[in-house]
């Protein structure tokens, strides 16, 4: 009382894709759904039919195949049906069932979701929203581990800004003092005789349109690629001997190499800018900026879990935020960070080690214990963290009612609509995706924004541009057809927000002295799992 296969096969009986799940020969199989066709009876109302030795249990998808179950005589009927029907609706969850090529172009796939419907020739407990989760194969450790990639490759790009940053301190403050460029290495009057002589004046005309930190890099690269040639007229140099300047010319290699990296992250950032309306001084605006960078950079940033009972009520919400800072000049290595908070949520407070707890708890300061310690350089550390935990529908910020009705001819009619709770926060980019059944083509009467359906996942997505105070209201109207309230659940909620959940800023940055640091900062509320069910 096994299933013997599962395949999806034309018409004329040739498999397009398909599982034996006991032992049998693939001549075998093949044989078996080649004489499929010529055993239906043209009009007839059931959808099986036995032979002497199988019983074959099928279902048209698509025009021109069919989803067919090769079990033996002694199976349960029903249970196949419900199998078959679960087949089907996973085939055209996965490809096109109209398009013969697309069902042999994902047949990998396919088979995959055999194997997770059918184990060794019985049917498995799952279901199809199990199985839509179980193919997705997401991953927390995956998603942690490119959050950290993500972050060291921005660490390393900001390390790169700021050496950049330095170098170019480091040469303007040498030329005030009519001191030799610090990145020439020492090498004495022949770089300065280059950087003024025929040579530099011939490269000035092709990096004109460059901007300043640029053309100083590159004169300094080829008046250093031309070193090796007038060195013999230095001090010191012997012949038998290594010269003093290799460890420098060394350097000053790896300095260029790293020039021309910042050289090429520029061009670009020029190139990006170029394709907007507006003139060259303009494109040149990006680049200036990625250089003068602000010494202090505050990040906020928060992930929310909300779960809300499709009848009502909230079954999770938690929201986890962290402020973390990054310094990126030594001299603000010791700063301290007023921070203003409304606690309307009750919001459990953590603070990093290092940070003095009690001082936060009273003046909602945050500065470092040890006065004489310092935050490390060019790295993001979390100062403070924390939580809220609610069982209050009203403290979501997005609500979203769901409401399908069958009408009895076929068809449910679906409302869903969405409010604003939150209107301090403004929600943009904001997608409503409504499971529909696999197949249909919902009719949408009444939408405020836009819609898509995606067949491949078999949602319709509700596209709202942004959501704010002064449209906290709007709703969808769509008929499609079936009979089954529950397929339209869960909804899945996905939007990007540049305001904290918390109400939390910081007011200002300030050294132990009371002088104000200009610094940037960041705030982002990421939804890590907002759904209906």
């Amino acid at each position: 009382m096994v299933i013997l296969a599962t395949s999806i096969c034309t018409k004329t009986g040739k498999a397009l894709a398909s599982r034996q799940f006991v032992e049998m020969q693939r001549s075998r199989i093949e044989g078996l759904l080649a004489s499929f066709p010529k055993l239906m009876v043209p009009g007839q109302q059931h959808t099986t039919i036995e032979t002497e030795t199988v019983r074959y249990v099928y279902q048209p998808i698509g025009e021109d195949m069919y989803a067919v179950l090769i079990t033996s005589r002694q199976n349960n009927i029903v249970q196949d049906m419900d199998t078959l029907h679960l087949v089907a609706r996973a085939v055209s969850d996965i490809c096109d069932v109209g398009d013969q090529q697309d069902v042999v172009l994902h047949a990998f796939d396919i088979v995959l979701a055999f194997d997770e419907i059918i184990s060794q020739g019985y049917r498995d407990n799952v279901d199809l929203a199990k199985l839509r989760t179980i193919m997705e194969m997401e991953s927390h450790e995956e998603k942690i581990q490119d959050i950290i990639q993500r972050n060291k490759e921005r660490e390393a790009k900001e390390e790169l800004k700021r050496h950049a940053k330095m170098v170019d301190q480091q040469r303007r403050e040498a030329a005030k003092r009519g001191i030799v460029d610090p990145t020439m290495g020492g090498m004495g009057s022949s770089g300065s005789m280059l950087g003024g002589g025929r040579m530099g004046s011939s490269y000035e005309p092709l990096l004109s349109n460059e901007p300043e930190p640029v053309r100083e890099f590159a004169a300094a690269s080829s008046a250093g690629s031309s070193m090796p040639s007038i060195a013999s007229n230095a001090r010191g140099m012997r012949l038998g001997r290594k010269p003093k300047g290799a460890d420098l010319m060394g350097a000053m290699r790896d300095e260029v190499d790293l020039t021309q990296s910042l050289i090429d992250n520029m061009s670009i950032s020029d190139h990006a800018s170029a394709q907007a309306p507006g003139t060259a001084a303009a494109a040149a605006i990006p680049m200036k900026s990625a250089v003068d960078m602000k010494g202090v950079k505050v990040q906020i940033e928060e992930h929310i879990t909300a779960v809300v009972n499709r009848d009502g009520g909230l079954e999770q919400m938690e929201v986890k935020g962290e402020l973390a800072l990054i310094i990126f000049d030594d001299s603000y290595s010791n700063v301290r960070l007023n921070v203003v908070t409304n606690n309307q949520h009750d919001a459990r407070f953590k603070t990093h080690p290092k940070i003095d707890n009690k001082r936060f708890q009273k003046d909602s300061l945050i500065s470092l214990k040890d006065v004489a310690g310092s935050f490390p350089l060019s790295q993001s550390i979390g100062v403070l963290k924390w939580r809220i935990v609610s069982d209050d529908e009203d403290d979501i910020p997005l609500t979203i009612n769901c409401w399908p009705s069958p009408t009895g001819n076929g068809n449910v009619d679906v409302n869903i609509e969405y409010e604003l709770n939150s209107t301090r926060l403004e929600l943009e980019g904001v997608v409503v995706s409504i499971p529909v059944p696999p197949g249909t083509q919902p009719t949408v009467s009444d939408v405020d924004g836009d819609y898509k359906l995606n067949r491949s996942r078999s949602t319709l997505d509700w596209q709202i541009p942004s959501i704010d105070a002064s449209n906290k209201n709007g709703s969808l109207d769509f008929s499609v057809p079936g009979d089954d309230s529950s397929a339209f659940f869960p909804v899945v909620v996905s939007f990007v927000c540049k305001q904290p959940y918390f109400d939390i800023k910081v007011a200002s940055v300030t050294t132990p002295d009371n002088e104000k640091v200009d610094f940037s900062h960041t705030v982002s509320l990421i939804p890590e799992q907002y759904v209906v069910v």
